[in-house]
């Protein structure tokens, strides 16, 4: 059992590694509020990719959007004072391979309208390719990927969503 643990984390850990460095393939597509949206993003900030590859993937993917959207989000500055970090950072949630304008009535109605523009839909985008380009092994699975400004990947992870791995995601935004 300790044997298998140990193998798990090791390969988790070369995933992520396979990833970082790479330029995040050109993706487009149109948020829920049918704005027009290419990643990598031009305008100088680190993003987030909250990604199913795979519709398998999208419940598990849900599970990450409050943390992530609470945790890298510009917050309103309180009256008081804040001591939280705030990042500026360009935020985009993935939901399913493509096709989400065939039920976007119902997955609208299902999602808080705060979310509309931070949920994409690739229509425009191969995302197969897109993963096999990432190096993306199990698509069955969420993938999050923290961009630099460049559109360069700095920082994967995967699976469930764990305070761990968010924290992991901040310290490679440092």
């Amino acid at each position: 059992m300790k044997k298998a643990f140990t193998l798990l984390l090791l390969a988790a850990a070369l995933i992520g590694v396979a990833q970082k460095g790479k330029t995040f393939p050109d993706t487009q597509g149109a948020t829920l509020d049918d704005k027009e949206k290419s990643i990598p993003f031009k305008n100088g900030k680190v993003s987030i990719l909250a990604v199913a590859f795979h519709r398998g993937a999208e419940e598990e993917l849900k599970k990450w959007l409050n943390p992530l959207y609470n945790t890298f989000m510009v917050k309103s500055k309180a009256k008081t004072l804040d001591m939280s970090v705030s990042y500026d950072v360009n935020f985009v949630f993935v939901p399913m391979i493509a096709g989400i304008k065939m039920i976007a009535e119902e997955f609208k109605a299902s999602t808080d309208k705060a979310f509309w523009p931070v949920v994409l839909d690739t229509k425009k985008s191969d995302m197969k390719a897109a993963a096999t380009s990432l190096g993306v092994t199990d698509r069955k699975i969420p993938w999050i990927f923290v961009l630099d400004k460049d559109g360069k990947v700095i920082d994967v992870q995967t699976g469930e969503y764990s305070e761990a791995k968010i924290d992991a995601m901040e310290e490679a935004m440092e």
